[in-house]
């Protein structure tokens, strides 16, 4: 079982691709042995990340809560530079936006 962490450690374990569980159960990473490193909010997945290739296989990005987006900009912060403007040129220009605003927020 994953550590249980506070949310402002979250940023730290994502950019390690670590597993982890938040205080509260809402949050957890885990490395699947396919060698997929996952994201999930209140059992909902949020990221799907390909640790050999790199790349994102799926992010949530649509319409999503304020706290559920905090967490996508997390994501995107702590994730290689490369894997996330590979990620950006495959989905519609508005939801390209709304996340690379997401890349300069605190």
């Amino acid at each position: 079982m994953s550590k249980l962490i506070p949310n402002h450690a979250i940023a730290d374990k994502i950019a390690g691709l670590e597993p982890f569980i938040n205080y509260n159960g809402t949050i957890t990473a885990t490395r699947e042995e396919s060698g997929q490193y996952v994201i999930q909010h209140w059992s909902t997945e949020i990221l799907r990340y390909d640790m050999s290739s790199r790349t994102i296989k799926s992010m949530a990005h649509g319409f999503i809560s304020q706290t559920t987006s905090a967490l996508v900009g997390r994501i995107v912060r702590n994730l290689p530079d490369t894997a996330v403007n590979s990620y950006l040129a495959q989905i519609d220009s508005w939801d390209q936006k709304r996340i690379a605003k997401m890349l300069t927020r605190a």
